[in-house]
C-alpha cells in the first residue's frame, strides 16, 4: 500500500510516516519498481503500535527508548526463503 494510504489508515499524517521511518522506529519498506514506497498490510498494526505507543512514551524517556525493540519484536521483519 502506497504512504497515502497507509496515513489514512493509521490516522497519522504521510510526513509523520517517513518521520518514523527515518529515525528507525519502523522499516523501510520494499519499493516499487518506479520507487514508491510499498508498504506490507500489517504495516497498520506497527504504525498504530507505534502512535499510541509515542504518546505513552512522552511522559517516560525509558519507554521512548524501548520502541524500536517493541516494534521489531511484536512484528518481525519477513525473511526471505533461499
Amino acid at each position: 500500500m502506497r504512504t497515502g494510504d497507509l496515513a489514512a489508515r493509521t490516522g497519522l499524517t504521510t510526513k509523520t510516516l517517513r518521520f518514523h521511518e527515518d529515525s528507525g522506529l519502523l522499516p523501510a519498506p520494499p519499493r516499487t519498481p518506479g520507487g514508491y514506497r510499498d508498504y506490507p498490510d500489517h504495516t497498520v498494526t506497527r504504525f498504530s503500535f507505534v502512535r499510541d505507543a509515542g504518546a505513552r512514551a512522552s511522559h517516560s524517556p525509558r519507554s521512548a527508548r524501548s520502541l524500536p525493540c517493541a516494534t521489531t519484536a511484536m512484528h518481525p521483519e519477513p525473511t526471505s526463503p533461499n
